[in-house]
């Protein structure tokens, strides 16, 4: 049996496939580990790649797409004791919109990435969001940041359950 489409829907669906920067919201699923994000406006959507760290072993990195606009970066070595390391990059006009959520580890937003967000919504539950200010730090641990930047750009939304998130805009690209 066919499913009609309202033409609301329809062209909805159109337009954001067509119009940079109306996709709807992505999300990426990070698990565990280090990366450092970037903003490059070069590539079409997302590039991710495995970093080596001198004396680990480097496990491959692979990226698992679901139909609600989730990716979840998923590391394939079973024989990596260490945690993976990686840099995502980003075209902004991609979406507008981009949601980054780690169960452990680090997430640093390089100076290319923190110069293009209009607004960020920052929460860690148990460690600390370095960079910009207005950081509110809990008694013993968490912080939580919600940060206008500029009128125009990205909204991020992260989200760490333990771990580090950095954001400086000065940093390197």
């Amino acid at each position: 049996m066919m499913k009609l489409v309202p033409h609301a829907a329809a062209m909805a669906g159109l337009l954001s496939a067509v119009l940079p920067g109306s996709a709807p919201a992505v999300t990426f699923e990070l698990g565990r580990g280090h990366f450092v994000i970037h903003m490059d406006d070069t590539i079409d959507t997302f590039r991710l790649v495995a970093l080596d760290v001198p004396g680990n072993c480097t496990p491959p990195l692979t990226t698992v797409a679901r139909g609600d606009g989730t990716f979840e970066i998923q590391s394939g070595a079973p024989r990596c004791d260490g945690e993976p390391h990686g840099e995502l990059r980003l075209n902004p006009a991609w979406s507008r919109s981009l949601n980054i959520n780690m169960a452990a580890g680090q997430i640093d937003f390089a100076g290319s990435a923190v110069r293009r967000l209009a607004t960020i919504h920052a929460r860690v539950r148990a460690g600390d969001i370095f960079g910009l200010p207005g950081v509110q730090r809990r008694w013993l641990f968490g912080a939580e940041l919600d940060a206008r930047l500029r009128a125009d750009g990205v909204t991020l939304r992260t989200a760490l359950g333990a771990g580090q998130i950095s954001l400086y805009a000065d940093a390197p690209q």
